[in-house]
């Protein structure tokens, strides 16, 4: 009798959960988590030049961060037809500052037999100017019937690294003055004049290395990769077409609803064969005990 308590009251946890999933709406939670990070990183490093136009794009300044080199990826979720000319505004915004400020690095843009369009925009911006161009591309994009879909600003302390890169080589700058003058002298052994230049080499390739590692650090400062994607709301989703908005809308309902019913199958389906499994037993012992019975009674008598 326990075990026929348990299993609907499960059910009924089930089901609500299974309402409670269907009933939110994902488009609505994606936008408010994508617009809450973003606030988030534009709180945490404020600048007195962008105070007065902080947009939902997040971004650093160099006075924010000084020495961090900083890369930008930014998703942008807006309806297919509008994707290329999006992409192209956004190459047009970068082609008017100028190869010193902003260079476009690559482009692509897709189309299946389905209609679903993606896209790809890769830039090398200045990195002052990095901030100010991702709020304007995001407000093309919101221009357009679009809106933030994912953004990620991973910064690398190559300041950092340059500083220690200077410390190690300046270790090495005077060991080398020590051997150079050790060389110097009168009266050094073949074997240790040998040991003395290798080690003179040694340091001399390690400090060239170095000197390569510090350029390209302060290349990596000076420029700021910056990437754009773009992918089409869905199958029916255009800036023209709200029927074609809702029907998407309710095909995301199914989509989610479906893979809630899969993961109720998958948690319950192994109790309920567990159970069959049990009943099955049960109902075999209780076949068998009467025709034991009867075999007991019907043997020879004593």
């Amino acid at each position: 009798m326990r075990s026929s308590r348990i299993i609907p009251t499960s059910l009924v946890c089930a089901s609500l959960a299974l309402v409670a999933a269907c009933s939110e709406a994902p488009g609505d939670t994606e936008a408010a988590s994508a617009d809450s990070a973003a606030e988030a990183v534009e709180q945490a490093v404020p600048s007195a030049a962008d105070r007065s136009d902080a947009g939902d794009a997040p971004g650093f300044t160099t006075t924010a961060a000084p020495g961090v080199a900083f890369s930008y990826n930014y998703a942008f979720s807006l309806p297919g037809e509008a994707i290329s000319d999006v992409q192209h505004r956004h190459a047009a915004a970068c082609e008017e500052l100028g190869a010193e400020r902003c260079q476009v690095t690559g482009m692509d843009f897709r189309k299946d037999q389905s209609g679903s369009v993606s896209a790809r925009l890769d830039f090398l911006v200045a990195p002052e100017i990095a901030h100010r161009f991702s709020k304007q591309a995001l407000d093309t994009v919101r221009e357009a019937d679009g809106e933030l879909a994912d953004a990620q600003v991973v910064g690398d302390n190559v300041g950092g690294e340059i500083d220690a890169s200077q410390v190690r080589s300046a270790g090495m700058e005077a060991e080398l003055a020590r051997i150079e003058k050790r060389l110097a002298t009168a009266g050094l052994s073949t074997q240790e004049r040998s040991a003395l230049l290798a080690r003179a080499d040694e340091l001399r390739s390690s400090l060239r290395g170095e000197a390569d590692s510090r350029i390209e650090g302060e290349k990596r400062i000076a420029t700021t990769p910056m990437s754009f994607s773009y992918a089409s709301e869905g199958l029916f989703a255009t800036s023209k077409d709200p029927l074609g908005k809702a029907a998407s809308s309710s095909l995301d309902s199914m989509e989610q609803m479906l893979a809630v019913l899969l993961t109720l199958a998958g948690l319950l389906l192994p109790w309920f064969l567990l159970a069959g499994l049990l009943f099955l037993a049960w109902k075999g012992l209780r076949r068998n005990a009467p025709s034991a019975a009867a075999s007991d009674s019907s043997g020879p008598p004593a």
